[in-house]
């Protein structure tokens, strides 16, 4: 029997690639990821906002409304596929703990991106009208 090794946030960033291409699969990457964040979201609380954002952010530049820097993009598109794995570092089926690496994972792009999250907030407000 073969051994799975738990999805790290590299691996992610990988599989990213695809999703920054087939705009269609990303799509349905974000409906999974939403109803999760949904089901999930007294684990999530601080980063539930973070994440509702990426998930925002994600929607705009895939429908060609938004641009965004890639490097940002590919690292919300990684954290998304490392929250939706349920076999990552902490797998999801511990209970009180299986989202706390996600939820790491979720604050570190967060913050790493704080430019480009401000930048688009911005322009979400003006674009509300």
């Amino acid at each position: 029997m073969k051994k799975r090794t738990p999805l790290t946030f590299e691996q992610a960033t990988l599989k990213a690639v695809s999703y920054e291409v087939h705009r269609e699969k990303l799509h349905r990457l974000l409906v999974r990821a939403d109803n999760k964040s949904d089901r999930n979201y007294e684990s999530l609380l601080g980063p539930w906002e973070d994440l509702q954002i990426f998930f925002r952010m994600l929607r705009s530049w895939a429908s060609g409304k938004y641009y965004a820097p890639a490097n940002t993009i590919l690292m919300m598109i990684a954290a998304v596929i490392y929250f939706l794995s349920s076999f990552d570092l902490v797998p999801d089926a511990i209970p009180g703990l299986g989202l706390l690496d996600d939820t790491a994972v979720i604050c570190c792009v967060a913050r790493a991106n704080l430019t480009a999250i401000s930048k688009f907030r911005k322009w979400e407000v003006g674009n509300l009208v």
